[in-house]
């Protein structure tokens, strides 16, 4: 289980992403599973991914784009939803993250563009986006919240690894499905860009275009 975030100076999600780290279930590292400490997205070796069975990303935005500590990692994303869909297909995952409402236009634009592209490489959602502060269906809550969510979408990714060893298949959850019961106060808009658009972005930031990952067919 790879635990990768994205956070900005004032650290909301290097925060929240220890959270989720510590409701790690003990029951699932009795199955074999176990979780990597949290690592931004620049550190984290893409190519691991090949080895890994389950991602969950914890972001924030800045005026619809990535912190630079997540630059390469989306860049990566977004190579292989363009060019390699399906590439991800051996993977289960989750997103989560903090958005603020001052910047409307683009607000919660990462977290829930990083699901969309998660979803175009073939991953599939095992549960609920998290949106920090948001609706939350699966909860119940009007402003989700870390701990919560956490242990939700720990207890989801454990129904899912029971059905796989009972070999039933499970659908994956819908990149709307938190909005089910209440709808988000500000908006559920997704601004989506490219490549070229990114680069740009990291190049202001003197973050340098990743390699290729194994799973790009360019």
């Amino acid at each position: 289980i790879v635990l990768a975030f994205g956070s900005f100076q004032k650290g909301d999600c290097a925060r929240d992403v220890k959270v989720v780290h510590s409701e790690f279930p003990k029951i699932l590292g009795l199955t074999g599973y176990d979780v990597n400490d949290p690592v931004e997205g620049n550190a984290l070796d893409f190519n691991s991914l090949k080895d890994a069975k389950v991602l969950v990303v914890c972001t924030s935005s800045k005026l619809g784009f990535p912190p630079p500590n997540l630059m390469q990692f989306a860049h990566h994303l977004l190579t292989l939803a363009t060019t390699s869909p399906g590439s991800l297909s051996h993977l289960r995952h989750v997103v989560c993250g903090n958005g603020q409402e001052m910047y409307e236009e683009t607000y919660m634009n990462m977290p829930r563009y990083m699901d969309m592209l998660l979803e175009k490489c073939g991953s599939r959602r095992f549960y609920e986006r998290g949106e920090f502060g948001e609706p939350h269906a699966p909860t119940g809550a009007d402003a989700c919240d870390p701990k919560e969510w956490s242990k939700g979408m720990w207890m989801a990714l454990t129904d899912t690894i029971v059905a796989d060893g009972d070999g039933t298949q499970w659908e994956a959850t819908a990149w709307d499905g938190l909005w089910a019961k209440k709808p988000s106060p500000v908006h559920n808009k997704v601004t989506e860009w490219g490549r070229d658009v990114l680069e740009k972005q990291m190049e202001k930031a003197k973050i340098p275009v990743p390699p290729s990952s194994v799973f790009a067919k360019l």
